[in-house]
């Protein structure tokens, strides 16, 4: 059988297998070439790159969309005072001393120093607050509901109130708290002219422990 073979073995056959195994190689390598690059979103499965898959500093600034962080994208608490912008005029800023959480009716959060300006005409102001908890807990079983609203000229803030709380601890929340909050909003658009004092109450709970606090800071900024 082999003798047959090797005598039926000519030059031409050998040349002719040798291109036809180039052809179907460069065919393959060929193809492999045409598929790099072709990972698009279209082929990426739902919630398939988690943030322990981008690499560290790759989501730079330029790489986001135009208005695409919304308030609702940030986490509650993740912007405080300290991450203002360089150059961003504050205008007044205060920090309260800590509030008990666990009284039966309204508090009023006292400040070292009065937190006053006046608008100016044209120019937009902005009254960020923000409260984070010390020792938040349930005294018993329920939750514990700790709400935080700040009053301008004596008037609950039209923005929705900041809410803390301490509840039972799930797969979600390990931790069963939420101790930091935080807001920002224009104020004082139509009041060009017209003195703002800025203030803050809290409601607490029986339901919180007693060794539970909040501290609230506020600071009036004027935008860029």
């Amino acid at each position: 059988m082999l003798r047959a073979v090797l005598r039926r073995l000519t030059y031409a056959n050998v040349i002719a297998t040798m291109a036809l195994f180039l052809a179907l190689g460069g065919g393959a390598v060929w193809a492999a070439n045409k598929q790099a690059n072709k990972v698009g979103t279209g082929k990426l499965k739902p919630n398939a790159v988690t943030a322990g898959k981008i690499k560290a500093n790759a989501v730079t600034t330029s790489k986001i969309r135009e208005n695409a962080v919304t308030n609702g994208k940030i986490r509650e608490g993740a912007v405080n005072f300290g991450k203002l912008a360089a150059g961003t005029n504050v205008v007044a800023t205060a920090t309260s001393s800590p509030v008990a959480v666990n009284g039966a009716s309204a508090v009023t959060v006292s400040f070292p120093t009065p937190i006053s300006f006046t608008p100016a005409a044209g120019v937009v102001d902005l009254i960020s607050v923000e409260a984070r908890s010390s020792n938040l807990g349930r005294s018993g079983t329920e939750s514990c509901r700790v709400q935080v609203l700040p009053l301008v000229n004596g008037t609950e803030w039209a923005g929705a109130p900041i809410v803390l709380s301490a509840f039972e601890p799930s797969g979600e929340n390990p931790s069963g708290v939420i101790g930091s909050g935080g807001a920002t909003s224009p104020i004082g658009l139509a009041a060009a002219g017209a003195t703002q004092t800025i203030g803050a109450k809290l409601i607490g709970s029986p339901r919180c422990s007693s060794n539970g606090s909040v501290t609230v800071a506020v600071a009036i900024t004027q935008s860029k």
